[in-house]
C-alpha cells in the first residue's frame, strides 16, 4: 500500500531546489490573517510524528495517522515505497522501537494532544512487527481500557534495543513485585523472557545497563527513602552509592560507555550547599566505581544536564543535550561540532536535532522554529548533502504564526523564572489580553523556545500568551525542584501571579484584561488562582483539574490510589493528610467557591482515572451553590485529556469564545 505521505516524500525530493513554491506559499500566507487558521489547523495530529531510521539506514520508520488514529509506517529509502505495518483500531501507537533493520518494536496508548501527549491510562501494550507489516506479536497487554479499574497493573517497559541484529530487546517489567520491577531479555518473535536482575537489591523504581543491555545500576525506593546501587558486572556484588533521603542530592548512572566508563549525573562537588546560594543545578559526569567524580564533562548553572550522546560508529562518547532557552547539543567531539556548525549554517535561526546514527550512510536532522512546528531532513555522509524530507505540518504556514521568546525574571523570593512569551502578529505588543496557561505535571520539563499549538492558537485569535516554568518545572536544578514540595496554592501559585505582574509591568498586558487557564495540575492552578489572587484574573479555564487536595488522598479509583506514591512521597512533596489538614484545606479550590468571583470554564472525560471527574463535580456544585457562572463540558468516551479531534476542536473553541466573553480581543 502506498501511503499519502510517499506521494509528500517524492514530490518533495523532486521539487527539492525550488525556491519559487516556497516564496509564492509564503506570500500567499501574509496575505491571509492567522485568525482564519481553522480550530483543528492548530490540535490535530502532524503527518509524521517520531521518524527514527533503521540500523542500517535504509529504511524509515514513523507514526502516521490512519483514519483517527496514529498507526506505524515504514519507507524504504532507496525504492522509494512505503507501507503501513502497523494499526489498531481502538488504540494510537505512540512509541516505536528497531529492534533490527528488519524488525520493530512497538508500544500502544491514546493520544490526548497535537503533540502527541500519551493518556497516562489505558496504555502499554508491547507488540512487535516485521517492517512489511508481517510476523507479528503481542508481547504485553496494555494497562487498562477503561472499561475495568486497574489499580496496580502490571507493565512491561522498553528499555533498550540491542547492536546485534537479533529479535531480543532489553525490557523493565514488574513481574515478581507490584511495587517493583525487573530487567528481562524478551524475543519479539516469541515472547519469552530471560530474567536478568535475578540478584534484584530491591524495590526498584529504575534501571541502569550497560552497552550489551545488562544492568549495572539500580534505583531503589521505599517510603521516603532511596538507595542507589552499582556493580562492575553482572557477576559482581552490588555496592550501595547512597543511602537517604529522596530530596537529597546523590550522584546517578546515566550510561556505561563503550571503554566501560561511567557516566552519571550529580553535583559538581560535594562540598556543603545551601539552597539559599545555589542553584544545584546537575552535571554530566565521568564516575569511579565509588560514585565519586572524576570529571565533569558538562555543566550550567542555570539548567540540568540532559542525555550523553555516543558515536556508535566510533563507539565513544561525543556530546550531551540539555533544553535551556532552547534544546541544545554540546559536542566533545569536533567533528560533530563542526557538522553541526555546518547544518546550523544552512537551516540558521532554527533548533537543529540529530545524533550520531549507528552506520556511517545517513541520518536524520529535525528542524524547528518558533514559527515552524518541524522539518525532517536526511542528511546522506556520502554526498554531505541535506535533503528535505517532510514537513509534520504541511497545512500550516510558518509565514502565519506568531512569534515567541524565552523571557525571564524573578519571583517575590528571588527565585529565578523564566517563560515562553507568544504575541500575536501586527499586534502593537503592548496592552493586548493576556492568557496565562500553567502547566500540568506539575514536575515536567520547562517551556523552551519553539512552537507550541496552544500559544499559536491563542495568539492568531488576538491575545498575548506566557507560559511560565514556575517552581517545580524540571531542568532547572534541585533548589527550584525543592521549592515546590508542599506549595501547592501557595508559592507556586504566588509564580504565576508574579509572572502576570511581570507582563503588566513591562506594558505587555492590560491588567484588566488577563485570564488563565490549564489542565491536570494546571486546571488547579488556574481555579486556585481565583480563590488566592481574586482580583487579578477576570476568567479561569480548568481542563482535568484537581480541585480538591484531600479528595487526591482519598480518591480510590484513581491510577495512583494504593500506590508507594500515594502513601509516602503525596505527604510530603503536596501535603499530608492528617498533619496538613487546615493548609489543604486552604488551597483546595472546591472547599473555597466563596472566594471565586469571575466566570470559570471546566472540562472533564468521564473516564479519567488520573483526575476522576469527581474533582470537576464538586468544583461545579459548590459553585453553582452559591449561584456563581460555570460552564461546564464532559465527554463521557475520554480520559485525561482528549483523544477525538472532534472533542479537540470543540473543546478550544468553546475555550476561546468563553474567554472572549471574558476578556475580550484587541
Amino acid at each position: 500500500m502506498t501511503i499519502r505521505f510517499l506521494r509528500v516524500f517524492l514530490l518533495v525530493l523532486a521539487c527539492c531546489g525550488s525556491g519559487a513554491t516556497h516564496a509564492q506559499s509564503a506570500s500567499a500566507a501574509q496575505q491571509t490573517s492567522p485568525a482564519n487558521i481553522p480550530v483543528q489547523d492548530f490540535f490535530r495530529l502532524p503527518d509524521v510524528l517520531r521518524p527514527t531510521l533503521s540500523p542500517d539506514g535504509n529504511y524509515l520508520a514513523f507514526l502516521a495517522r490512519s483514519g483517527n488514529r496514529l498507526g506505524l509506517a515504514v519507507i524504504d529509502i532507496d525504492k522509494r515505497t512505503s507501507k503501513m505495518v502497523a494499526t489498531l483500531a481502538d488504540a494510537d501507537i505512540v512509541e516505536h522501537y528497531w529492534v533490527s533493520s528488519s524488525r520493530l518494536a512497538f508500544v500502544t496508548g491514546n493520544v490526548f494532544d497535537a503533540a502527541g501527549t500519551v493518556s497516562p491510562w489505558r496504555t502499554g501494550g508491547l507488540f512487535a512487527v516485521d517492517r512489511d507489516g508481517s510476523e507479528s506479536r503481542r508481547l504485553a497487554l496494555p494497562i487498562g481500557d477503561g472499561r475495568s479499574l486497574i489499580v496496580r497493573p502490571r507493565y512491561t517497559r522498553v528499555m533498550a534495543t540491542l547492536p546485534d541484529g537479533g529479535d531480543d530487546i532489553i525490557v523493565a517489567a514488574n513481574e515478581r513485585d507490584f511495587d517493583s520491577s525487573d530487567v528481562y531479555r524478551l524475543n519479539t518473535r516469541t515472547a519469552r523472557k530471560t530474567l536478568l536482575s535475578y540478584d534484584n537489591p530491591g524495590d526498584v523504581q529504575a534501571w541502569a545497563l550497560d552497552r550489551d543491555g545488562a544492568p549495572r545500576a539500580a534505583y531503589s525506593s521505599k517510603g521516603t527513602q532511596a538507595k542507589i546501587f552499582y556493580r562492575r558486572d553482572d557477576k559482581a556484588p552490588w555496592v550501595k552509592w547512597f543511602d537517604g533521603d529522596f530530596r537529597e542530592p546523590a550522584s546517578w548512572v546515566s550510561a556505561v560507555g563503550y571503554d566501560g566508563s561511567i557516566i552519571g549525573f550529580g553535583l559538581r562537588d560535594r562540598t556543603p550547599v545551601t539552597l539559599q546560594n545555589s542553584r544545584l543545578t546537575s552535571a554530566l559526569l565521568r564516575l569511579n566505581e565509588r560514585g565519586q567524580t572524576q570529571q565533569v564533562l558538562a555543566a550550567r548553572d542555570d539548567y540540568d544536564m540532559g542525555q550523553p550522546v555516543f558515536d556508535p560508529v566510533a563507539k565513544k562518547l561525543v556530546g550531551a543535550s540539555y533544553v535551556g532557552e532552547r534544546q541544545t547539543m554540546i559536542w566533545f567531539d569536533d567533528t560533530w561540532a563542526e557538522l553541526q556548525r555546518q547544518i546550523d549554517q544552512g537551516l540558521p535561526n532554527a533548533v537543529n536535532v540529530f545524533v550520531p546514527p549507528e552506520q556511517g550512510k545517513r541520518m536524520l536532522v529535525r528542524s524547528y522554529t518558533d514559527h515552524n512546528p518541524g522539518t525532517v531532513y536526511l542528511y546522506d555522509f556520502r554526498a554531505r548533502k541535506l535533503e528535505f524530507l517532510i514537513d509534520s505540518r504541511p497545512w500550516l504556514k510558518p509565514a502565519q504564526m506568531a512569534e515567541s521568546r524565552i523571557v525571564k525574571f524573578f519571583a517575590r523570593d528571588d527565585l529565578p523564572l523564566s517563560a515562553l512569551l507568544t504575541l500575536p502578529k501586527q499586534a502593537s505588543g503592548k496592552n493586548l489580553p493576556l492568557i496565562l496557561i500553567a502547566h500540568g505535571g506539575p514536575w515536567v520539563p520547562a517551556y523552551s523556545w519553539g512552537w507550541d499549538a496552544e500559544a499559536q492558537y491563542f495568539a492568531s485569535r488576538g491575545y498575548a500568551v506566557i507560559q511560565p516554568n514556575f517552581r517545580g518545572t524540571t531542568g532547572l536544578g534541585l533548589k527550584h525542584q525543592l521549592a515546590s514540595y508542599k506549595q501547592w496554592g501557595l508559592a507556586m501559585q504566588d509564580d504565576l501571579t508574579d509572572t502576570v505582574a511581570w507582563a503588566v509591568k513591562q506594558g505587555i498586558a492590560d491588567p484588566k484584561r488577563v485570564c488563565i487557564y490549564g489542565a491536570s495540575y494546571g486546571g488547579y492552578a488556574a481555579m486556585q488562582a481565583l480563590v488566592r489572587t481574586p482580583e487579578q484574573f477576570q476568567c479561569a479555564a480548568n481542563y482535568a483539574g484537581i480541585t480538591d487536595l484531600q479528595l487526591f488522598h482519598s480518591v480510590t479509583w484513581s491510577d495512583i490510589s494504593d500506590s508507594d506514591f500515594q502513601r509516602y512521597l503525596l505527604p510530603v512533596i503536596v501535603g499530608d493528610p492528617d498533619r496538613d489538614k487546615a493548609q489543604l484545606r486552604a488551597t483546595s479550590p472546591a472547599q473555597n467557591a466563596d472566594k471565586i468571583k469571575v466566570p470559570v470554564f471546566m472540562a472533564y472525560g468521564g473516564e479519567d482515572r488520573r483526575v476522576p471527574i469527581i474533582h470537576g463535580e464538586r468544583m461545579r456544585d459548590a459553585l453553582e451553590r452559591l449561584g456563581k457562572p460555570v460552564e461546564w463540558m464532559v465527554k463521557t468516551e475520554e480520559g485525561h485529556g482528549f483523544n477525538k479531534l472532534e472533542n479537540r476542536v470543540e473543546f478550544y473553541t468553546r475555550l476561546e469564545t468563553f474567554m472572549r466573553r471574558a476578556i475580550g480581543r484587541p
